[in-house]
């Protein structure tokens, strides 16, 4: 295990954790915004949210390409500083394992009380009224704010060891550049 892969691994953490949160804070407003513009009689409204959702695809792209260059970039930044890091019997798949259970930990210890909170409330307000009337005063963006990123904590957690195995096996497989074999020679 050396200092490029641990950086490695907390880049891709930082564009996963990015990415989360684009989905989790700004989708369900763009979705909003189109409901209430599919209602509106203005024909102008279109081209007003060309904007909104380009935004949105350009965060989830940067999360992507953050991603993808997170090796270059680590590179970059251990350039000229000693690879050698002393995890004893640590290998490269248990260090993602690690950070995607830790990852998956928080986002499950950090919305498991609103997760709770609004099962509560939606079981109550369900058994309350009659139909599906309840629907329609519930706030499903906040409902969306805690149960999103709480299922994406559970899906980490429980699917770290095998993305981990994944993900190191690309990590090591990945062919030597140009930069690589120069820096060798030196």
């Amino acid at each position: 295990m050396n200092l490029q892969s641990l950086v490695v691994v907390v880049l891709r953490l930082m564009a996963l954790d990015f990415l989360l949160r684009v989905a989790v804070q700004l989708t369900p407003q763009i979705l909003m915004v189109l409901r209430l513009s599919s209602h509106s009689p203005l024909d102008d409204s279109r081209s007003d949210l060309a904007v909104p959702l380009l935004f949105i695809v350009a965060m989830i792209i940067c999360a992507v390409l953050f991603w993808v260059f997170a090796l270059p970039i680590a590179r970059l930044v251990t350039r000229g500083v000693s690879h050698d890091l002393s995890f004893g019997a640590m290998s490269l798949v248990d260090c993602y394992s690690i950070a995607f259970m830790a990852v998956g930990l928080f986002y499950i210890s950090s919305n498991l009380p609103s997760v709770l909170n609004w099962t509560h409330y939606l079981f109550k307000m369900a058994a309350t009224s009659a139909g599906s009337s309840w629907k329609e005063d519930v706030k499903w963006y906040d409902v969306s704010q805690a149960f999103i990123p709480f299922i994406v904590g559970v899906i980490l957690f429980v699917n770290g060891r095998r993305w981990a195995v994944i993900l190191a096996r690309r990590q090591t497989e990945a062919p030597p550049t140009a930069t690589d074999t120069h820096e060798s020679d030196a």
